[in-house]
């Protein structure tokens, strides 16, 4: 009895130690679980491995396929905890439809198999398809809970956000990054899904990952790398600002070298804070009614302002280009 139970602990208690040394990463304001082993999608193998998955200094998320040996390792990253409904916006700094045909990008919500949201971007080992792709689980696919879309990119930069209800699911894509939606010209794509696979929410996660479609290799032989620079869900910040009474207002945005503030009701007491993607202040003051804000120190990404007067709070996302 004395050797046998000091025996069945230490087993019992490595067999946990993975569950517990899971590695973490801070990005976007919260932490998330950085997956490692093997399985699906793909099925793949993933690391957790400091070069394969990082957040550097301006808050940039990078996720690589890279080969080791002779094994591909795709990487992602997930959610603690459900985010619930809302709206979930991806600002997306990386060439999405110049990846080998084999790549997938994936940015969605998941439960199960049959409780998915999905923004992707793939040719599916197809290089004639087309690279958006907007889903919701689970299969068979048709018109009716899949729409797809060439992306016709410019450059890098690109945002893409679904606005998650218990009713509808409304998916939009757009060239640039625009913390306030930009008019039609910008928009790439938009689909409003609404029929009876909505999940619902409370026990889904939000992941990003990257990866390679059937496991199969890139047809290319060449490792790859997203950039995400910013997150957005709904307990975050807001995509544009939230409705106070405090009516501010901010330009240019992006911005280059000097932001302006204008407050334009007469209050007082009125504070603000510019915070940067890693969730550290940059600059705090009191708000008069026309304040320049000098910006040319700032490192490019994108920053908060947060302004408070009188236990009211308004937030609003600010670019620096």
């Amino acid at each position: 009895m004395h050797t046998t139970k000091p025996t069945f602990f230490l087993i019992l208690l490595w067999g946990l130690l993975p569950t517990f040394a899971q590695k973490t990463v801070s990005f976007a304001g919260m932490d998330w679980y950085v997956r490692n082993g093997n399985g699906g999608p793909g099925p793949n193998q993933w690391s957790d491995a400091d070069d394969q998955v990082w957040v550097d200094g301006n808050g940039d998320l990078h996720l690589t396929i890279r080969k080791i040996g002779d094994t591909w390792y795709c990487s992602e990253i997930y959610a603690q905890q459900s985010l619930g409904y809302g709206t979930y916006q991806f600002y997306v700094d990386s060439p999405l439809e110049n990846y080998d045909p084999q790549i997938v990008v994936g940015l969605f919500t998941y439960e199960d198999d049959q409780h998915e949201i999905d923004v992707e971007f793939s040719k599916w080992g197809n290089p004639s398809n087309p690279s958006g792709w907007y889903t919701v689980q689970p299969p068979p696919y048709s018109s009716d809970n899949q729409q797809y879309f060439d992306l016709n990119l410019t450059g890098a930069y690109s945002t893409h956000l679904f606005e998650w209800n218990n009713s509808s699911i409304f998916f939009q894509s757009y060239h640039g990054h625009h913390p306030i939606l930009p008019s039609a010209s910008y928009l790439i794509n938009e689909w409003n899904y609404t029929g009876s696979q909505i999940p619902n929410a409370g026990n889904e996660r939000l992941h990003l990952n990257f990866w390679l479609f059937q496991g199969q290799s890139p047809t290319n032989q060449q490792d790859a790398e997203l950039i995400i620079k910013r997150v957005f869900y709904p307990s975050s910040l807001p995509v544009s600002f939230f409705e106070t009474n405090l009516k501010v207002t901010s330009y240019p945005n992006p911005v280059s070298d000097v932001l302006y503030l204008e407050l334009q009701d007469e209050m007082v007491n009125v504070n603000f804070e510019i915070i940067n993607a890693l969730g550290q202040s940059v600059y705090q003051g009191n708000f008069v009614r026309h304040t320049s804000l000098p910006t040319s120190s700032w490192s490019p990404g994108v920053y908060t302002l947060k302004v408070e007067s009188q236990g009211i709070l308004h937030y609003q996302v600010i670019l620096k280009e």
